[in-house]
């Protein structure tokens, strides 16, 4: 079952809305045709936005804080490559970065999106039985990182507190293949160091139980997080409408 949400402001509220989004003061989206398989995600420091060779569903990701497997359009947003470059006015925080690159995206792209509620197989992040493994971030008392073990292919690593639960849970999505969505109840930014082997059925049966942990197995034991899987109405973000080629900057 699907449940769209529309939202819709007038007079005051409207002027107020614009008032609280800034845009970019310059910026350039262009279309890149290298076929090169590297990219550079979206990403603004110090007010300066940088995006190399990425998709739309990418550039949607960044925008919008929806994994992948939340953003349903057409075929073209996983195929055709972008490259993207700004500069934020001056005074404006990189925390304003989302609602400036969703206004970038619906002025050259002519983006038209909405939302929907889907009930969508996904995973229920808790505390494990064995406890948290995790910690408070604490500024004065910073965690070094470990060395990388041998054998693991796969790190995740936030040592100086950048996460809050549910940012944590979205970045789990991806190694996780489904949404994963914030069921602990805890709030603050944690630190954490998270090391995982993808594992083949024929590998892992070769490790005999010794090799490294796969995802599941390190959520559970190097955070002290289960991830249970469940079926749940879920916000999903679906593409109305968005050139292929960008507008002229």
């Amino acid at each position: 079952m699907r449940t769209a949400t529309i939202l819709v402001f007038t007079g005051a509220a409207a002027a107020m809305l614009c008032a609280q989004s800034p845009a970019f003061e310059v910026a350039t989206v262009k279309v890149n045709r290298s076929g090169e398989n590297g990219d550079r995600h979206p990403d603004l420091k110090n007010g300066i936005l940088t995006a190399r060779n990425v998709t739309m569903h990418t550039m949607l990701r960044a925008a919008y804080d929806l994994h992948e497997s939340r953003i349903i359009g057409p075929g073209w947003l996983d195929s055709d490559r972008f490259d993207l470059a700004g500069k934020a006015p001056a005074g404006v925080p990189d925390t304003e970065f989302m609602p400036m690159l969703q206004a970038l995206l619906k002025e050259r792209f002519q983006l038209a999106v909405h939302r929907e509620t889907k009930e969508m197989p996904v995973f229920d992040m808790v505390a494990a039985k064995g406890g948290l493994k995790i910690w408070l971030f604490d500024p004065a008392h910073p965690v070094a990182r470990p060395p990388l073990p041998a054998n693991v292919t796969s790190a995740m690593v936030a040592s100086n507190g950048v996460f809050t639960m549910p940012e944590l849970a979205t970045h789990l999505t991806g190694a996780a293949g489904r949404p994963v969505l914030d069921k602990t109840g805890l709030e603050g930014r944690y630190g954490f160091f998270l090391f995982w082997t993808q594992l083949s059925a024929e590998s892992a049966d070769a490790a005999g139980g010794s090799g490294p942990p796969d995802f599941f197995a390190a959520v559970e034991q190097q955070l002290g997080l289960k991830l249970q899987p469940n079926r749940e109405p879920v916000e999903i973000l679906i593409v109305e409408h968005a050139e292929r080629v960008p507008a002229e900057n």
